[in-house]
């Protein structure tokens, strides 16, 4: 697998807070629990939060969660865009 690692500043460029996502799929620090290992992480000014591939989760299942966040995520969009 060719590890993707991508980090994206949320924040307009010129805005003193701190925002930012990265996204992780690649091999895991942790090889006898889990072979591959994926993240989004999500930090905005004194919270950070990070959804990942469990022990227990396949790929198949954190992709799925994956597309549920990203659809919540442009239902949300459109909710604040509709004013």
């Amino acid at each position: 697998m060719k590890t993707y690692k991508r980090t994206v500043e949320l924040n307009d460029p010129l805005s003193p807070s701190t925002g930012q996502v990265t996204f992780y799929a690649g091999k895991s620090p942790w090889p006898k629990h889990i072979k591959k290992y994926f993240f989004m992480e999500v930090s905005d000014c004194n919270s950070k939060v990070r959804l990942h591939i469990s022990q227990v989760d396949t790929e198949a299942m954190f992709l799925r969660k994956m597309k549920r966040l990203h659809k919540s995520l442009g239902k949300f969009i459109e909710h604040l865009e509709a004013k």
